[in-house]
């Protein structure tokens, strides 16, 4: 398998170091706006080439994985699916743009190849998956961080709120997925994912709550619907080197990774 990672940040990275692992993985290539970042990361190993802009087609690449930015997938999704390669999303949110994601679908169909959406730091989302089979009345989010992982906002930044001065938990938005999603692109990810497997951008409800008594990034999902009642709780350790990025995104990634690899697939 040929593999295209587009981004070598935090959840770029890990997945560089594991397909240089694989042995399904003959091959991969790297692209980020920094390419010296990508060239220390990559120095030492062997499957690894680093690309400075694509070419279409692209070079015979089975699986491109966007690790980047939701403008990474406007750009290069499509581009992927209609050369036939399947493709991997990591930022989700910009699936909330209705007619990017009628695109990347009929693409993927139109071309036979498949769109994967790793859970990224939620749990329980394979329920709620199932539970949409039969009707969902309601789905709510609620997210909650510490300040340090809020402070790059720009919903943050424009309102003008002194997080850093909060001494108590403060809820800084509810509302619908489709507007937190849009307010918070680097920080409610997960609010895509769910909303994608449930019952929508607009009808699953999104509370970000900024707590400095908080040392990890806490999602609670609650859902309602014939199926019965779900609740699941991720609190999630920070990655290492970027605390707006919850370690278990990356790990779900890497998962994600080894299943397209492999052979047997869990919680389907």
């Amino acid at each position: 398998m040929r593999i295209l990672i587009i981004g070598a940040g935090s959840i770029g990275s890990e997945l560089i170091k594991e397909c240089e692992r694989l042995e399904s993985v003959e091959e991969f290539y790297i692209m980020d706006h920094h390419p010296e970042a990508a060239k220390k990361i990559s120095q030492d190993m062997k499957k690894a080439k680093v690309i400075s802009d694509l070419r279409e087609p692209f070079p015979g690449i089975d699986l491109v994985i966007e690790a980047a930015s939701q403008e990474a997938v406007h750009e290069h999704g499509k581009k992927a699916l209609t050369c036939g390669a399947e493709l991997m999303l990591m930022s989700v949110g910009a699936l909330v743009d209705d007619e990017l994601r009628e695109e990347l679908f009929k693409a993927a169909e139109d071309n036979n190849s498949r769109i994967y959406i790793p859970s990224g730091a939620l749990c329980g989302l394979d329920a709620v998956i199932s539970a949409s089979v039969v009707k969902i009345t309601e789905v709510k989010l609620e997210t909650r961080k510490p300040p340090a992982s809020l402070m790059d906002s720009e919903f943050v930044r424009e309102s003008k709120i002194n997080i850093q001065g909060l001494e108590e938990e403060t809820t800084i938005f509810e509302g619908p997925a489709s507007k937190a999603i849009k307010l918070f692109p680097k920080n409610v990810n997960v609010a895509a994912a769910l909303s994608l497997a449930g019952v929508g951008f607009e009808k699953t409800t999104v509370k970000v709550i900024c707590d400095p008594s908080c040392e990890n990034n806490i999602h609670t999902i609650r859902l309602l619907g014939e199926s019965g009642e779900l609740t699941g709780i991720s609190i999630n350790n920070p990655f290492p080197d970027n605390p707006r990025t919850s370690y278990l995104a990356a790990l779900s990634a890497v998962s994600a990774l080894r299943n397209i690899c492999g052979h047997v697939w869990y919680g389907v």
